[in-house]
């Protein structure tokens, strides 16, 4: 019988399996980690960039606005029409157009016969009134551009009070754009100015062309 040899070699030790699996699970929770902050690091970026995007838009955000009135910024009595800023950047004014009753008006001596020939006619007077063109233009923050001047003095007050009883039936339409080329359309029947993506192409009817 033989004995046992002492000098035998001693078994090489095996890794259980269930550590090779714990191992493989931490590794891809690693490589879940390192993706997800990744991406959240993608998200974190186009985040900023789009805020950054919104406050340089606030700087430079125009604001348009039509207004009308029988006196001027001195107080003389005449009826005017105007055009005011009151956003923090310029506004390039692609078109305008004003209607009268619904009807696009392409100058004064239009508007004046839509609202006031039987006046005119009366009177036997010629009409003066002051103009001035307001596209292709820039308006700058907090401009005010009077682009219609009646005043009283200088016409017949029959004329004169129809276009005052007139104002209510009076709108603008205006497209204009900011330095970034974004865009909004401006009705004075609105409460606000509409953002469009693009100016569309005006008529031949806009005012002054």
């Amino acid at each position: 019988m033989s004995l046992p040899d002492d000098h035998s070699e001693a078994a090489t030790p095996r890794r259980p399996i269930l550590g090779r699996f714990d191992d493989r699970r931490i590794e891809l929770l690693i490589g879940f980690c390192v993706v997800l902050i990744s991406v959240i690091s993608l998200f974190v970026a186009a985040s900023a960039n789009r805020t950054q995007e919104r406050l340089l838009a606030a700087s430079v955000w125009p604001n348009l606005q039509f207004a009308t009135g029988n006196a001027d910024r001195d107080g003389n009595a005449a009826i005017t029409f105007d055009l005011i800023s009151r956003g923090v950047g310029p506004a390039r004014v692609r078109w305008a157009e004003v209607s009268y009753d619904g009807h696009v008006v392409a100058d004064s001596a239009e508007l004046l016969e839509r609202c006031c020939a039987r006046e005119i006619q009366a009177s036997g007077q010629r009409t003066r009134t002051s103009t001035s063109g307001i596209q292709p233009r820039v308006v700058g923050a907090d401009e005010w551009i009077t682009f219609f001047r009646m005043r009283r003095e200088d016409n017949a007050e029959p004329v004169w009070k129809a276009l005052e009883r007139g104002l209510p039936r009076l709108a603008m339409r205006a497209c204009y754009c900011s330095v970034l080329d974004d865009c909004w359309m401006l009705d004075s029947r609105e409460a606000e100015p509409a953002p469009i993506a693009r100016c569309p192409v005006s008529g031949d009817s806009a005012w002054g062309r």
